[in-house]
C-alpha cells in the first residue's frame, strides 16, 4: 500500500498513473518478454543470422555453445521452430504438460518491431498508417514489441513499444498530427523529366536538302507513360519551367542523398541502443542513395551490426506513378541519345528522321557530352526503389513495392521475427540471488552471428509472478553494482507479526518527495513525479525468497506541489516468511532525473518461531493518518481506522510524545488471560516498571495495542513482555532522546 502524507487532501488532486497516459501502462504480463525462473532447466531463444542478416536455419548442437558467466553448459537439445510454430507457444507457458517434469524457464528472445514512417506526404501517409494498421491487427504475436517512429533528421518516437493491440491501433491512426514536405515527392512530375535543354531539331528542305533547323524546348515535358491520364500542361512555358526544376534537382541531388543516407544513420544509431533484435518496417516514398557503393556499403555495415534488419515499403503502393516507371522514362531519353550516335556514326541523316539535334550542333554535342550524366542520373535519382531494395535486401529483408496487396509479405515478416532456436540445458550453479547470470553463445562459423538475451536474474521458481516490469529489471541491475548507488536518501524498516510457521512481515518505506526529481509541465499547469521502488528478501544463505515492488507515477497541480514536495510518499508490503534472518534490499529510482539517479538501503530482520504466547515487533508510531481506501483485511499496521506509519529514525527531540504500538498473540490452550509488563531503561538504567491487563482478542485471536510511549532523555529501551500463565515472550525497542 502507497500513499502521500496529506493522503485526504490530494486524493482529489493527484493522478494516478492509469489516467497519465498510455506511456504508463505496464506491458502486458501474457506479451512481455518471459524471464521466468526455474529450479534446474533453462530453455533460450537463439537467432542466428549470415553476415547479410539472414537467418540461418540448419545448425544442429555441435555448432552452437552455450557459457554463463564463462562455464560451459552442457545442452541437452536444439529445436528450429518457425514463424508459424511460435503463434502457438505463448510466452510464459510450459513447453511440456508431461507429467511430472517442472517448468523451464523460457528466456524468449527480445523481438523488437520498429513501425518507421519516412518520407511520407499527405497521400502516401494514409497508404502506410492503413499498411501498419494492417500489421498490428494480423501480426502482432506473443513476445513481440511494437513501437512507432517517424523518421526524419532523427527517429521520433510516436509511440513507445508495446504489445498492446488496441493501444497500438491508435497509435498509428494518429501518428501524425500535420504534413511536411518531402523534394522527392514534392517534385513527383520533375522525376519524369529530363534536364532542359535546348535542342536544335534538325528538318529536311524538299528535295532531301537541308533546309535549317527548329528551336524546340521539348524535353522538359511530362511524360505520360508514366502518368497516365494525367491532366498535365505541356505547353513550351510549363514544360521550360520543369526542366529549370530538374537541372535545380541534379544540382542538388547529392545533398539530397547524402541527407538521407544520414537519416538512415541516425535511425540506426538510435535503435542500436536498444536489446535484442530490431525489425524495421519502413513505410518511405523512395530512398535516394548518391550512387557511390562503398558509402551505401559503410551505411549497410552499420545497420547489420547494430542487429537492425530492414523490411521496405514503397508507400505509393500499386501506382501508375512508381519511381520505376520514371527511371525506364529517363533510361529511354539516354537510349534516344545512344541512338542517334550511332546513326550519326552510320552516316544517317537524323535530320530527316525528326529524331533528335542535328549532328554537330551545339545541342546535339550537348546531349553526347552529358550522356553518362543522364544514365548515371536515371538510375541513381530516378528509381528510388532501387535504394529501398538495396537496403532491404543487404540487411535481411525484403522490399515490397507496387502492391496494396500486403497480406503475404506480412505473413512471412510474422514469421521471421518468430523464427529461432530454442537452445535447453541445465544450468550448472544452483545459486539464486538474484544474480544476473551472463550468457555467452560461440558458433562453429565466425560468419555467422547469434541473437539471444544477455542473460538472466536467477530467481528461484514462485517468486516472480509473470514477467519482471522494466522497472524491476532496472532495479536487479542496479543491485547487481559491485558498488550500489546511494544519491539521496530514503527510508525503511521491517516488523514481524503473528510469530509461527509462517510469520506475518511488514516491511515500510517513506519516499520523501522532496529528494525526488519533480518535472514541471507550463502547459499543463503541474508537476510529473516517476519512482520506481523495487526489493528483493534474501534468507540466511543469500537465496532470494520474495520481490516486490510499485512503480509510482503522479501529476500534481502547481499550486499544490509544495505541499506535496513537503510530504513523504509510505509505501508497505506484507508478506509471510518461515522462522529465520532475513535481508531486504531495495532500490529506488528517480525516472524524472535526467542523468540515472538511484539509491539503495538493506534492513535486516528475524522471523521469529512459535511461542506459546506470541508478541510482535515493536514500532514507535510517527503518525496515525485516517485510512482513505479500504485496507487488506489482514494488515498488521491499521488499528481501528487509522493507517500507522512508524518513524524511521531512532533520534527524538526532547519535546517528542510518540506512540508504541504492539500485538499480542494469546495462547488459546492457556486458560489465563495475557498481560504485559512495561519496562523504560535509560542509559541501561529500569526507571520505570508497570503491568497492565489487555483487552479481550479480536476476531482474529489478536490484541493490537497502541499507547502513548514514555521517554526520557538519554538512550532509550522500551521492553515488553507478554505474559500468559508460565508462559512469556520480551521483545525490546531502543531510540535517542535529546536533552533539554
Amino acid at each position: 500500500m502507497s500513499k502521500f502524507n496529506a493522503a485526504a487532501m490530494l486524493a482529489a488532486l493527484i493522478l494516478p498513473a492509469s489516467q497519465i497516459g498510455a506511456q504508463s501502462t505496464p506491458p502486458n504480463p501474457q506479451s512481455a518478454p518471459a524471464i521466468h525462473t526455474t529450479v534446474n532447466e533453462v530453455v533460450l531463444d537463439l537467432v542466428v543470422r549470415d553476415q547479410k542478416g539472414r537467418l540461418v536455419k540448419n545448425l544442429t548442437p555441435a555448432d552452437v555453445d552455450i557459457y554463463e558467466d564463462g562455464v560451459r553448459q552442457k545442452i541437452k537439445s536444439l529445436k528450429l521452430v518457425s514463424g508459424e510454430e511460435a503463434p502457438a507457444q505463448p510466452a510464459g507457458e510450459p513447453l511440456s504438460d508431461a507429467p511430472g517434469r517442472p517448468m523451464p524457464m523460457p528466456l524468449r528472445d527480445l523481438n523488437l518491431v520498429c513501425i518507421v514512417f519516412h518520407g511520407l506526404d499527405a497521400h502516401t501517409k494514409k497508404w502506410a498508417v492503413d499498411a501498419a494498421q494492417e500489421y498490428i491487427k494480423t501480426q502482432l504475436r506473443p513476445g513481440a514489441w511494437v513501437g512507432v517512429f517517424n523518421l526524419d533528421a532523427k527517429l521520433t518516437p510516436l509511440y513507445p513499444f508495446s504489445t498492446n493491440r488496441a493501444e497500438l491501433l491508435r497509435a498509428a491512426d494518429n501518428a501524425f498530427f500535420g504534413s511536411t514536405l518531402d523534394i522527392t515527392r514534392a517534385a513527383d512530375a520533375v522525376l519524369n523529366a529530363t534536364p532542359n535543354l535546348q535542342l536544335i531539331v534538325g528538318f529536311a528542305a524538299p528535295g532531301g536538302r537541308s533546309g535549317g533547323a527548329l528551336d524546340k524546348s521539348t524535353t522538359g515535358s511530362v511524360s505520360m507513360t508514366a502518368i497516365t491520364g494525367a491532366d498535365v500542361d505541356n505547353s513550351p512555358a510549363s514544360n521550360s519551367q520543369r526542366g529549370d526544376l530538374v537541372i535545380e534537382r541534379q544540382q542538388f541531388i547529392g545533398v539530397e542523398s547524402a541527407r538521407q543516407m544520414d537519416q538512415i544513420k541516425a535511425m540506426v544509431r538510435q535503435l542500436g541502443i536498444f536489446p535484442g533484435h530490431k525489425t524495421v518496417l519502413l513505410f518511405s516514398s523512395g530512398l535516394t542513395t548518391g550512387g557511390d557503393p562503398e558509402q551505401f556499403q559503410a551505411m549497410v555495415n552499420k545497420v547489420v551490426a547494430a542487429n537492425v534488419s530492414i523490411y521496405a515499403f514503397d508507400s505509393n503502393g500499386l501506382s501508375e506513378t512508381s519511381t520505376a516507371q520514371a527511371s525506364s522514362v529517363a533510361m529511354q531519353g539516354v537510349a534516344s541519345l545512344s541512338q542517334q550516335q550511332g546513326q550519326a556514326v552510320a552516316g544517317i541523316n537524323t535530320t530527316a528522321l525528326n529524331v533528335g539535334p542535328a549532328t554537330g550542333s551545339a545541342g546535339y554535342e550537348m546531349g553526347l557530352a552529358r550522356q553518362g550524366d543522364y544514365q548515371n542520373n536515371a538510375v541513381r535519382t530516378s528509381d528510388t526503389q532501387a535504394g529501398l531494395r538495396s537496403l532491404a535486401e543487404d540487411t535481411g529483408g525484403f522490399l515490397v513495392a507496387n502492391s496494396n496487396d500486403l497480406r503475404k509479405p506480412f505473413q512471412q515478416i510474422g514469421g521471421d521475427v518468430q523464427t529461432h532456436y530454442e537452445v535447453d540445458y541445465n544450468p550448472a550453479s544452483d545459486k539464486y540471488n538474484g544474480h544476473f547470470r551472463k550468457i555467452e553463445v560461440k558458433l562453429a562459423r565466425a560468419d555467422f552471428r547469434a541473437e539471444t538475451r544477455d542473460g538472466y536474474f536467477a530467481i528461484p521458481e514462485g517468486v516472480v509472478s509473470g514477467s519482471l516490469r522494466p522497472f524491476e529489471i532496472a532495479g536487479l541491475m542496479t543491485l547487481n553494482l559491485e558498488t550500489r548507488p546511494h544519491a539521496f536518501e530514503f527510508h525503511s524498516a521491517a516488523f514481524e507479526y503473528r510469530p509461527g510457521a509462517a510469520s506475518q512481515a511488514a516491511v515500510v518505506f517513506e519516499l520523501p518527495a522532496a529528494v525526488l526529481t519533480a518535472a514541471a509541465q507550463p502547459e499543463r499547469k503541474k508537476h510529473r513525479l516517476h519512482a520506481s521502488l523495487f526489493a528483493v528478501v534474501k534468507d540466511a544463505g543469500g537465496q532470494i525468497v520474495d520481490t516486490f515492488g510499485k512503480d509510482f507515477l503522479y501529476e500534481v497541480p502547481d499550486d499544490q506541489w509544495a505541499g506535496v514536495e513537503a510530504g513523504p510518499i509510505d509505501y508497505r508490503h506484507v508478506f509471510n516468511l518461515p522462522p529465520g534472518h532475513y535481508n531486504v534490499e531495495s532500490v529506488l529510482l528517480d525516472r524524472e532525473a535526467p542523468p540515472f539517479r538511484a539509491s539503495t538501503s538493506v534492513v535486516e530482520f528475524d522471523s521469529p518461531a512459535e511461542k506459546s504466547v506470541g508478541l510482535s515487533s515493536l514500532m514507535l508510531v510517527a503518525r496515525a493518518d485516517q485510512l482513505t481506501e479500504e485496507p487488506e483485511a489482514d494488515d498488521p499496521l491499521v488499528f481501528k481506522d487509522r493507517e500507522l506509519v512508524p518513524m524511521f529514525t531512532g533520534s527524538l527531540e526532547a519535546s517528542a510524545k510518540p506512540m508504541l504500538y504492539f500485538v499480542v498473540y494469546p495462547d488459546k490452550s492457556i486458560s489465563e488471560a495475557p498481560r504485559v509488563r512495561v519496562q523504560l531503561l535509560v542509559n541501561g538504567e529500569e526507571v520505570e516498571q508497570k503491568q497492565s491487563d489487555l483487552p479481550a482478542p479480536d476476531s482474529s485471536g489478536a490484541i493490537p495495542v497502541l499507547v502513548n510511549a514514555a521517554t526520557k532523555p538519554g538512550n532509550c529501551e522500551i521492553k515488553i513482555t507478554a505474559v500468559q500463565g508460565f508462559e512469556s515472550t520480551t521483545r525490546s525497542v531502543t531510540f535517542t532522546v535529546q536533552g533539554q
